[in-house]
């Protein structure tokens, strides 16, 4: 369902939650980028816990809670904070599908949270770019079929986002792929 009300408290919702999360790709500071996706993260699971996409509101929660770990986490301790992360992601990601799984579809939020928390073992930016564009198709697939067009927008806007990153460093520099890990798209 797409609104053309602008006072429309679902419309705005999903405004702000858009505005946090391209916001969030803004900030130079890891920390900062970090806690603002939090945000963007939670809003964008608001909304789409009110558009009836369970699922997809459990993995908004779980990669927002990701998020903030790695926001309140100083740079020297980062690494040590991956494996703890994919365990917790995993976990919530099993215990979500276990008390609402309803159709298959609920599977595609969770599996790409797992699948990226996984993925951030590389320490090659470029493989970890890639592994969340895949994802980001994941959840468009799963906002379309879910009736949620205005999520999958942003998921889609969100992916094509990473897909420039991933032509523009590879195109620039194929030999400094290493860096700290990013979090997903949702």
């Amino acid at each position: 369902m797409i609104t053309s009300e602008w006072n429309d408290p679902l419309f705005l919702i999903f405004v702000l939650g858009f505005v946090i999360v391209l916001a969030s790709t803004q900030f130079k500071s890891r920390r900062k980028m970090m806690f603002t996706k939090f945000l963007g993260d939670h809003v964008n699971a608001l909304y789409t816990f009110m558009m009836g996409g369970m699922s997809g509101a459990l993995g908004g929660v779980i990669a927002g809670l990701g998020a903030l770990i790695q926001a309140l986490t100083p740079d020297e301790y980062l690494k040590k904070t991956l494996w703890p992360r994919i365990i917790l992601a995993t976990i919530l990601a099993v215990v979500s599908l276990y008390f609402f799984y309803e159709k298959p579809v609920d599977l595609l939020p969770m599996i790409a949270i797992v699948f990226c928390r996984f993925m951030e073992l590389h320490h090659d930016a470029e493989k970890i770019r890639w592994a969340f564009f895949w994802a980001g198709g994941l959840w468009v697939s799963y906002f379309i079929i879910e009736h949620i067009p205005l999520m999958a927008l942003t998921s889609g806007l969100m992916s094509a986002m990473l897909l420039v990153a991933i032509l523009r460093h590879r195109k620039n520099d194929k030999t400094n792929r290493h860096a700290e890990p990013i979090e997903d798209v949702a």
